[in-house]
């Protein structure tokens, strides 16, 4: 019987060498072909936000929900956040009022979302399980006080959309008579996001808050006189940052294709008043939320 030869140490390195740059080859395609998936799963989450929004307005006389109340009931402590210092500001990531388990706590919008496929974007659980202190002042100063860390979402109403009340919560400051109570009223609806994606990130530079309720604004309408002082061509030039006209309030989020090292210079997925779906940078956030 013939004997069985062994591979030398020499033909065991050769075939480690190629397996390892077969790897090497593969890996940045493996990853590109997971954030392409994980965006086509992100944006079909926010059709469903789309519809969800076009099923409201069709039910309540074309009119925006408020966005202090789209996704909860109530701003005061639910049971189980008693105790729970800065509880508005732990929702998004507090399994404990997670609305999929806890339908008791749902808001105005919620019962329209069974179109949504999820409310969290899959590339940002991912990132936000993996955020430490020095990355995001949330967790340095409130991180230690969540029991039932779980993220579940992201996305994130425009606040200059809804009642010209600002809400029975009053969460929304500075507003009056600059927001839009209803859909047909929105002067650009392609151009005009309902939903965005927001980051609990903070670049001091552009944002000074991250993730921390149910909405997003750019500024208070004191602000937007400001900025629009500052800048005599048109909105598009009203951008966040040093180059721009100072940090926004809320910027969106840009973790998508963000640059290495640079964890909000990407683009974040955005749900328009005309149903379409769209990745767009932070620098194009107040242009974007601008409904007039």
């Amino acid at each position: 019987m013939r004997a069985l030869r062994a591979f030398t140490l020499i033909e065991l390195l050769v075939v480690i060498a190629i397996i390892a740059l077969l790897m090497a080859v593969l890996m940045p395609a493996l990853s590109k072909a997971k954030n392409l998936a994980q965006g086509a799963a992100c944006r079909g989450n926010l059709k469903g936000y789309t519809l969800a929004v076009q099923m409201y307005a069709g039910d309540n006389d074309d009119k925006f929900c408020n966005p202090d109340e789209c996704y909860f009931s109530s701003s005061l402590p639910y049971p189980v956040e008693a105790g729970l210092s800065n509880h508005l500001e732990l929702r998004w990531c507090n399994g404990d009022v997670n609305l999929k388990n806890y339908p008791q706590y749902r808001g105005t919008l919620f019962p329209y979302m069974t179109d949504a496929r999820a409310f969290i974007c899959p590339t940002f659980r991912r990132m936000a399980r993996s955020m430490n202190s020095s990355q995001d002042p949330f967790f340095r100063n409130l991180g230690s006080s969540i029991t039932n860390f779980d993220p579940w979402y992201n996305y994130s109403m425009n606040a200059y959309l809804g009642p010209a009340n600002e809400g029975r919560s009053n969460l929304i400051g500075g507003l009056t008579n600059i927001r839009v109570g209803k859909l047909t009223r929105v002067k650009r609806a392609s151009e005009t996001f309902v939903f965005a994606e927001e980051s609990p990130l903070v670049d001091t530079q552009y944002n000074q808050y991250g993730l921390n309720n149910t909405f997003m604004i750019p500024g208070s309408g004191a602000m937007v006189e400001r900025w629009q002082r500052q800048v005599s061509t048109n909105m598009w030039d009203i951008r966040p940052g040093p180059d721009g006209v100072g940090p926004f309030w809320n910027v969106i989020a840009g973790f998508h294709h963000a640059p290495s090292g640079d964890p909000t210079g990407g683009r974040g997925t955005c749900a328009f008043v005309d149903g379409h779906v769209a990745a767009h940078p932070r620098s194009e956030t107040f242009p974007l939320a601008w409904p007039r």
